[in-house]
């Protein structure tokens, strides 16, 4: 049987966005996160048109 090697990705991270990505991880439900992120989102768009 042959050895699967893994190969891993690795990406920088600020400390802030660690922090928030373990928070994260706590969440209820993945939904919770999907319903905020729309919601940055949409704030974010409608201060581009101001």
């Amino acid at each position: 049987m042959a050895k699967r090697i893994r190969e891993v990705t690795t990406i920088q991270l600020t400390p802030q966005t660690r922090d928030r990505l373990y928070r994260l991880k706590f969440r209820k439900t993945y939904d919770e996160f999907l319903i905020e992120l729309c919601e940055l989102y949409e704030r974010s768009r409608s201060g581009e048109e101001m």
